[in-house]
């Protein structure tokens, strides 16, 4: 498959690599019509999460034969239509979750002008604000302070990501590609976050942000900042993750409010033996 499709993360070999480190049973399968299909087994079963991601000419037909020979047991869809899962075998365990893709194509004015107007409005006062911007690649040691006050944060309110281990197996499979933009005001850091990048996408992971930072609109900058950095480095999307309207409704609001687009993905499906 080409290089320039814009695989999510949970398919990407990158993330295949760092998985392995931590000794998950992984498999990325050739698939026709498709990139090839990252798995993790678990309890015997093989389970594609966000996948199979398909070519735009592979028919729906073509799509039912290859899940049909890829044995899954279970499929986080990433955008396989309920038809085709369903003729394959599968059938839905959970509704689809919505994700927030912020497209890099274009200029920096470009992306400014299809954020939405008060996002937009928010970002020229951030511009004004007392704040430096620097961006590095992560480092265990320099950068465990974001890890600890990310877990500090999920305690607060309430919510759970991807275990923190998985961020420094990804840094040592693939060194150079877990970024990290920190916002400081003198001396004092005041926001920060956190991007896995999988050619040719970043995936926005960690985000955290103080009172002083909230002021400043500390994120609106290091975002902006973060998008046209990946933009000029030949990255072609922004992943902002799921959209959570109902849970984390500000979050979801500044996401969206970005000009990113929002989508939904297929749900959760499991195969029924002999269907």
């Amino acid at each position: 498959m080409a290089s320039a499709i814009c695989i999510p993360l949970q398919q990407h070999p990158h993330f295949a690599a760092a998985l392995r480190l931590l000794g998950r049973d992984v498999a990325m399968t050739d698939a026709c019509g498709a990139a090839p299909v990252l798995t993790i087994k678990r309890f015997g079963l093989k389970f594609a999460p966000r996948g199979p991601i398909w070519d735009g000419a592979t028919t729906h037909d073509a799509q039912t034969v290859t899940l049909r020979q890829l044995g899954l047991g279970m499929i986080n869809s990433d955008a396989t239509g309920g038809p085709v899962l369903r003729w394959a075998g599968f059938r839905q365990v959970m509704t689809p979750a919505h994700v927030s893709e912020l497209c890099l194509a274009g200029t920096s004015d470009d992306r400014l002008r299809n954020a939405h107007g008060k996002w937009r409005n928010v970002w020229r006062k951030a511009q004004q604000a007392p704040l430096r911007i620097s961006q590095t690649v992560f480092d265990p040691d320099r950068h465990g302070w974001l890890l600890r006050a990310d877990l500090a944060q999920q305690r607060t309110k309430r919510y759970r990501a991807l275990p923190h281990r998985i961020i420094h197996a990804y840094a040592a499979a693939n060194p150079r590609d877990v970024i990290v933009l920190v916002a400081k005001q003198r001396q004092a850091t005041v926001a920060a976050m956190l991007f896995l990048c999988h050619a040719p996408v970043a995936t926005y992971h960690i985000g955290w942000t103080n009172a002083e930072g909230r002021q400043h609109a500390a994120h609106h900058r290091l975002l902006l900042h973060a998008a046209d950095t990946f933009a000029a480095s030949g990255l072609l999307r922004l992943d902002l993750g799921t959209v959570d309207t109902e849970n984390a409704r500000g979050l979801a609001r500044f996401k969206i409010g970005s000009g990113a687009m929002t989508r939904a993905l297929g749900g959760t499906w499991i195969k029924i033996p002999r269907l």
